[in-house]
This record gives C-alpha cells, sequence and structure tokens, in this order.
C-alpha cells in the first residue's frame, strides 16, 4: 500500500506539470492523428500492389506501420526516461537528498519513470483509435490477452537498455551515447518502418540482437493475425531471454555506479 502510494505521488507530481502546459498537452493530441495520417497517405501510394514481406502480417503497408510506430515509442521513453530523471536530480541538486530518503534509489527512478510510460500507454491508445476510427484499420480477430503479455515483456525488456543508460549518466554524470546507438539501430534494422525481411543478412542477423525486432514481431502477429501465443512462441521466448539477461545486469550496473558515486562522494556533482 506505501508503494502505491508513492507511485501515485510521483504520477500525480507529472501529471500536474504536463497540464499546466495545457497547449503543449493538446498538442499531441494534434501530432498523433497528423502521424497516423501521414503513414495511411503512404500505405495508399503503395496501393494494392502486393508486397510479400508483408504477407504474413495481412499484407497491406498502413496496419504494419501503425503497429511498429505505436510500439517502438516505449523504446524511446525506457531509454530516456531513466537517464532524464537522473540527469535532472544531479542538475537541480535534488539527486543526494533523494538517495538518503528511505526510499530504495531503483524504486526512485522506476517511480520517477513511471508517468512517462503511462502517458507513453495513452499515446499507443490513441495512435491504435486513430488507425481504427479514422483510417478503418481492423483489429476484430486481434488476441488482446495475448498482447498485454507481450507488451509487458516489451515494456521490461527495453527498460533493461534504460537502466543501463541511468547507470551510465550516474557514473559519468553525462549522456549515454551507446543508448543512441542503439535506438538508432532499433529503428534501423528493429522492422518498425519496413519488414525485417527486407534487410540484407548481416542486417537480418543483427536484428534478431534487438529486443524491438521480436516484440513488434509478437505484436503485429497478435494484433493484426489474431495469433496465439503458440504462434508467436519464438518471438516472446527471444524478449523473455533477452529480460533474465539483461534484467539483471542492468540492476548490477546500476548499484555499482551509484555505489561508486557514493564511495566518491560525487551524489551532488554534474
Amino acid at each position: 500500500m506505501r508503494f502505491l502510494r508513492k507511485a501515485w505521488a510521483f504520477i500525480y507530481k507529472d501529471l500536474l506539470t504536463d497540464l499546466s502546459y495545457r497547449v503543449a498537452f493538446a498538442g499531441q493530441l494534434v501530432f498523433v492523428v497528423f502521424l497516423v495520417a501521414s503513414f495511411y497517405f503512404l500505405g495508399r501510394m503503395l496501393g494494392e500492389v502486393p508486397v510479400p514481406s508483408l504477407a504474413r502480417y495481412g499484407g497491406r503497408y498502413f496496419p504494419f506501420v501503425l503497429v511498429g510506430v505505436a510500439f517502438s515509442s516505449y523504446l524511446g521513453v525506457a531509454i530516456r526516461s531513466f537517464a532524464d530523471t537522473i540527469r535532472s536530480a544531479q542538475v537541480l541538486g535534488t539527486l543526494e537528498a533523494l538517495l538518503v530518503t528511505p526510499t530504495p534509489a531503483g524504486q526512485i527512478v522506476l517511480l520517477s519513470s513511471l508517468y512517462a510510460f503511462l502517458a507513453t500507454s495513452l499515446r499507443v491508445v490513441l495512435i491504435l483509435l486513430a488507425g481504427t476510427l479514422l483510417f478503418g484499420v481492423d483489429f476484430g480477430n486481434a488476441n488482446w490477452g495475448g498482447a498485454l503479455l507481450a507488451l509487458l515483456l516489451t515494456v521490461v525488456s527495453f527498460s533493461s537498455l534504460g537502466i543501463f543508460s541511468g547507470a551510465v549518466v550516474l557514473a559519468f554524470k553525462r549522456a549515454d551515447p551507446s543508448s543512441w546507438l542503439v535506438q538508432g539501430l532499433s529503428y534501423l534494422l528493429g522492422g518498425v518502418y519496413y519488414p525485417v525481411a527486407v534487410l540484407p543478412d548481416w542486417g537480418k542477423s543483427l536484428a534478431q540482437l534487438l529486443p524491438i525486432t521480436h516484440a513488434l514481431e509478437a505484436m503485429r502477429m497478435l494484433l493484426l493475425q489474431g495469433s496465439s501465443l503458440a504462434d508467436v512462441c519464438n518471438p516472446i521466448l527471444a524478449l523473455v531471454l533477452f529480460t533474465a539477461v539483461a534484467g539483471p545486469l542492468s540492476l548490477w550496473s546500476f548499484s555499482l555506479a551509484l555505489r561508486r558515486v557514493r564511495k566518491e562522494g560525487s551524489l551532488s556533482h554534474f
């Protein structure tokens, strides 16, 4: 119960901040419509020309890219939110005060990022609703239960990358350049805008190392084709394995970075 009260306090604080900028808040809604419309007209340009690499997803480009754009949002927020939370606290001089409270450091970083994930989830819902209500994407056969499981694994696996980035910021007081590399490779090779099948062999091999590849594969099959969990066992297993390896490693790296800065007495430095 105490954890839930803390979680609500962090969410409410960030919500009030967002609502204080109402024009920007409303602008996000307009941006979602413009974004979805742009890909819809791109899909219309392709017309009804059969694209073999899209056949397993229903054959149409617009639903394919709609799911990719929607759920890839979690990668960006995962990589940025943890690091941004720490960097902001460093600059404002509140990091040391936060870390001496009874709340564990891991909880502080997690709860500070919670609102960003909830806001991203709302954005994902709006993107899917816009695609359905305005542009006729059919999710009537979607396996929503399986999609929720895949979404949970997606968020956890992406968060591992974000915690790594947060550890770098905590230890070195600067942005983690490797996070931009991972994000760039994910959008280039992970199948966000085009199927992985169109990549050269080296690209396909590298794509299998990225969690976004498996997350989007599972999401597209579950939402667009109504596949069962058995049908997407390979991408689900890949996300589980990635989380099982990267999750503990990311938490260990964060703990190591925290011990280092405490030993050096550099928590308040930035």
